[in-house]
């Protein structure tokens, strides 16, 4: 887009305060003509910016001139300057220079607007090592090798292309080519052990995330269920589910419709409630949570 190489000549002539059409034309892979255009359309825009013909000539920029919203509207700036912030919360340093020099430029203050943890509460160093570990592999293209065990716990040993991490359901999870099994795959990072990186470098343009049906729990049984919750549970009430599916009763309890997958997490999460829960839909369920609850109490006799 021409806005964002108006931009682009902008910063190179303020880093190297003088280029030639013909430097520019081969960066942007446009004409010295289409060069000349964009060099006149900042002038217009009152950016001070000046050729010189003849030998040793080229584009310029007025020395004292500083930056300002005549190129970027505010809300340009924010976008900006937020995007770079997310990108030093997950610890990409090289960014902070560039990020230091933009404030500046824009007269804001240096304090930073977001921290990403990736560790969970009580974790260890080797929570966020792993992601560190992760995000070298994904931004180098390189393989990995690790040990994985599923919700039953068991173990497999896979090689895979990273491709993309995601944040989904309280949870970090990694979306993969699986050479194992031949196929795209997500994993949950808390079930990865033993990760190392290879020095086998891949393709990732072969692989298109965006046309493959890639769901973690592609496999389970999707149903509403109809809770109530007593109001013991509030603490976890409006944390745990999305507002617009909260009833909140006269009583103080409160009744939740919401869609969910059935499958063992689902079971362990309604016996997690204890007493506090009522499963209203589908019936079936009290049911299997009675026969868990049982054998539970097995343990105990």
């Amino acid at each position: 887009m021409q806005i964002d190489r108006l931009f682009q000549i902008v910063y190179i002539l303020l880093d190297k305060k003088h280029v030639t059409a013909k430097e520019l034309s081969e960066i942007f892979e446009v004409s010295t003509r289409t060069i000349y255009r964009d060099v006149d359309t900042l002038s217009m825009a009152g950016i001070p910016i000046y050729t010189n013909k003849g030998k040793g000539g080229g584009i310029s920029i007025f020395d004292n001139f500083v930056m300002n919203k005549s190129v970027l509207s505010k809300k340009e700036q924010n976008n900006l300057l937020l995007g770079l912030e997310t990108i030093k919360a997950t610890e990409y340093e090289e960014v902070d220079k560039t990020l230091f020099k933009l404030k500046s430029l824009f007269n804001r203050s240096d304090d930073h607007w977001i921290e990403v943890d990736f560790s969970h509460w009580g974790g260890s160093k080797n929570d966020k090592s792993k992601f560190e570990e992760l995000k070298l592999a994904l931004t180098t293209a390189r393989t990995i090798h690790f040990d994985y065990y599923d919700s039953y716990g068991t173990k497999t040993t896979r090689m895979v292309h990273p491709l993309k991490l995601v944040f989904k359901e309280k949870a970090w999870y990694l979306k993969a080519y699986c050479l194992l099994k031949k196929d795209y795959r997500i994993f949950k990072i808390h079930r990865i052990n033993n990760l190392q990186i290879t020095d086998n470098i891949f393709d990732r343009a072969q692989y298109n995330l965006a046309q493959t049906d890639l769901s973690y729990k592609n496999t389970s049984n999707k149903i509403t269920l109809k809770i109530t919750l007593s109001s013991k549970a509030i603490h976890r009430v409006y944390d745990e589910f999305n507002i617009n599916s909260i009833i909140k009763n006269e009583d103080g309890s409160f009744s939740i419709t919401f869609l969910t997958f059935e499958d063992e997490w689902l079971y362990n999460y309604i016996i997690s409630f204890g007493k506090h829960i009522k499963i209203i839909e589908p019936i079936y369920i009290n049911t299997i949570i009675k026969d868990r609850l049982e054998n539970i109490l097995e343990n105990y006799n």
